[in-house]
Parts: structure tokens; C-alpha cells; sequence
């Protein structure tokens, strides 16, 4: 009994901090092992919050404890009122970000209209400051960004009966959307549809959405959990549309130079290429960028890092993704106007300016590879440099 009127002090006085301060956007465990005043173990200063770290199992089990008596409908908590089951999945998801009984809870709420899909973005995004890895967070979030665009395109369509070229088995059209992300391309993209940036902070909180999954990558090495959210948000909360691609390439330019040895970020940067790759017609037309010169502008950036960091296997894995998208690139060159191919002199000139520049770039990026500048004189590098040239003649004898 003891454990349990502390534990629902405890919950209260949680509670309580919420409503002081609703915008709590960090918290942490204060390692505090025992009691040692008679007064709350929450300390909350400057929308930062404390929990001293004797205090966490008794909330926490006090928490669960009731939201599964909830759940087995028993007697002592049958009519549990839906605001305290909000402050009860909260406590608990505080503490366990992966226990999925409370998020799932907090679905029902959300359905139920008893917890609006915003409030819990934003709590989730406050969980991803203590748990950056949390999968059961991510998931969550995935099903409440559903439920987001699904009621901004329900609002845009009571403005407009064509609703058609905006809904496509749950993706957004980015040709019928004027974002304004801001991006690095500085093109208006054209708007044929209607507006969906007037809707609810639509724009302000997709991108949020973008710089929370960063902001987790920055809080956990190899976070592939954080990027692969980012991916999912940019399929289909953007349609992966070029002016966000674009943008995303830009901004996380700064990223990997911070974090040298994340291979999961450098894998995000590939897939916004292999996105780029995929609509490079459009890119040429639209935004006047030639695909193959962003790719050899990732290959300068590499060069450069490999330089600088010497030694760091994330790197010369990612080269090897850009120099097969630089061979791919001259690929496409080679095969796209010989759709009507045929044994013409024409054609056979072609085929053999194509083989040239594959040499050319063969030849190129061994010798780059082999100068003294990139292997440098760490060992190791010596050794990555020497199975990056080994990958090369095998890659190209396919």
C-alpha cells in the first residue's frame, strides 16, 4: 500500500509538471539512488525536466499496474476517465518507450477523439530525446502522420471536389503541392491543386518531422531506426518530390562531416540519390540539373572526407555506392537513345565513345584512388584503399 500511495504521488506530482509547463521538450534521469528531502524527486527548470532516478520504478510500476487493470476491466479501475489514462501511458512511456500496450492505448484515444494526433507528435518527439532508437516510437509515429495527411487532404477536398490528382493509395502528390521547403533548388514548383500548406501546419510539421529524425540520429551512433523513418516520411508524406530530396541531400551534407563513421546516414544520402536517379529526366527539366554532375559532386565530397578522415571504412563504402551510380549513370547515357538499336555506323560509334568513357572513369578513379593524397599513410586507409581498387576490377569484369 505504501508503494502504492507513493506511486500515485508520484503520477500527481508528473502530472502536475505537465500542466506547469506543456512545453517540456527534454528530460532525463537524475542519479539520485535514495530520498534524501521530503519533496518532489521532478525538478523542471527552463522546459527541461528531472526525475530522480529512485522515484522511476515505483511511477513506472504503479503506471502499468493500473493501466492493465484498465485493461482486464477490473473493478477498481473500470471507469478510468480518458484524460488519466493519457497521463498514465505517458508516465509509463517515459520510462519503457518500446512497451507497445501503451501506445497502442494511446491509439485508441486518438481515435476516440480523447487525444489529438498533434499532442502526441509532440510527446513522441519528447520520448525520442531520452529513447533515440525507440522502434515502438517510430511505429507509433508512422500511424499518427497517417492520420495527419489523411485529415489535411480531407479538409483540402472539402475546398475542392477534384480530389483525385491529390489522393493516390495514401500518397501525397507533390505536383499538385506547393510546399515551400525552402529547398536548395530555388524553382517554384507549380500548383495544380489545392494548397495543402493552409491546412493545419502541414508544411511546419512534416518538416519538423524530418529534423526530429536527424536530431535522434545526432542522440544514437547508427541510428538506422531514425533514418529509415525519414525515408518513410519523404515516400509518403512528400512522395519522395524532388524539391525535399534535393533539400535533404543538401542539409545533410553537414551531418556526415560530423559523423564520419555513421554508415546510416551516408545510407539515407544513397537513397536520396538512387530518388534523384530514378526522376532524372524531371530533375533536367524542371530544375535544370543534369543527375551525373550531383554525382560526381558526391564523389568530390567523398575524395575530400576520405582526405581529411583517413581511415574510416563507412566512407569508402559509400565511394563504392557512387562510383557504381557514376558507371550506371554512363549506362543510362549509352542506352537511352539506342532504344532502336541497331547495327548502323551510327550506333557503332556510340557504342564505342560509351566503352571509351567507361574506361576513362575506370582509369580516373584508379589513379585517384593510388595517389599518395587519398591513401595517405595510415595503414588502415592503405588497406580500405586496396579493397576499394580490388571491388573496382571485380565490379567491372561483370
Amino acid at each position: 500500500m505504501a508503494s502504492d500511495s507513493r506511486g500515485c504521488r508520484l503520477l500527481s506530482d508528473l502530472n502536475s509538471a505537465f500542466r506547469r509547463d506543456p512545453n517540456i521538450d527534454e528530460y532525463d534521469f537524475l542519479p539520485v539512488q535514495e530520498p534524501k528531502h521530503n519533496r518532489s524527486p521532478l525538478v523542471l527548470q527552463e522546459h527541461k525536466l528531472g526525475i530522480e532516478s529512485w522515484s522511476i520504478k515505483i511511477l513506472f510500476q504503479y503506471a502499468y499496474h493500473r493501466l492493465i487493470s484498465w485493461k482486464k476491466n477490473l473493478p477498481q479501475t473500470k471507469f478510468i476517465d480518458p484524460s488519466e489514462l493519457c497521463s498514465i501511458t505517458r508516465a509509463i512511456l517515459l520510462v519503457n518507450a518500446d512497451c507497445a500496450t501503451a501506445w497502442n492505448t494511446r491509439k485508441e484515444l486518438v481515435d476516440n477523439a480523447d487525444l489529438s494526433v498533434t499532442e502526441d507528435l509532440k510527446f513522441g518527439a519528447l520520448i525520442l530525446k531520452k529513447h533515440p532508437k525507440s522502434p515502438e516510437t517510430f511505429s507509433h509515429r508512422k500511424w499518427l502522420l497517417h492520420r495527419f495527411v489523411d485529415n489535411c487532404l480531407a479538409s483540402s477536398a472539402g475546398s475542392n471536389t477534384s480530389t483525385g490528382s491529390i489522393v493516390c493509395d495514401k500518397f501525397v502528390n507533390m505536383d499538385a503541392i506547393d510546399l515551400n521547403m525552402d529547398a536548395s533548388l530555388n524553382v517554384p514548383c507549380e500548383d495544380n491543386g489545392p494548397d495543402i500548406i493552409n491546412q493545419p501546419d502541414y508544411s511546419e510539421q512534416i518538416r519538423m518531422e524530418l529534423s526530429i529524425c536527424k536530431s535522434a540520429a545526432d542522440n544514437h551512433p547508427c541510428n538506422y531506426n531514425a533514418w529509415s523513418h525519414g525515408i518513410w516520411v519523404l515516400q509518403h508524406c512528400f512522395n519522395s518530390s524532388l524539391q525535399v530530396v534535393c533539400n535533404e541531400l543538401h542539409s545533410t551534407e553537414e551531418w556526415i562531416k560530423k559523423h564520419i563513421s555513421d554508415h546510416s546516414g551516408l545510407h539515407y544520402r544513397q537513397f536520396l540519390l538512387k530518388c534523384l536517379s530514378q526522376q532524372a529526366e524531371k530533375l533536367s527539366e524542371q530544375y535544370l540539373l543534369n543527375y551525373r554532375n550531383i554525382i560526381q559532386k558526391e564523389m568530390h565530397l567523398i575524395t575530400d572526407l576520405i582526405k581529411c578522415y583517413p581511415g574510416h571504412e563507412a566512407l569508402w563504402y559509400h565511394r563504392r555506392y557512387v562510383f557504381q551510380a557514376l558507371c550506371e549513370s554512363c549506362d543510362r547515357a549509352f542506352k537511352e537513345p539506342n532504344q532502336l538499336s541497331d547495327q548502323s555506323l551510327e550506333n557503332q560509334q556510340k557504342k564505342t565513345k560509351f566503352e571509351n568513357e567507361r574506361q576513362v572513369l575506370l582509369i580516373n578513379e584508379v589513379d585517384t584512388v593510388s595517389t599518395i593524397d587519398l591513401i595517405g599513410r595510415d595503414k588502415y586507409n592503405q588497406q580500405l584503399a586496396q579493397k576499394y581498387l580490388d571491388w573496382i576490377q571485380t565490379y567491372c569484369r561483370r
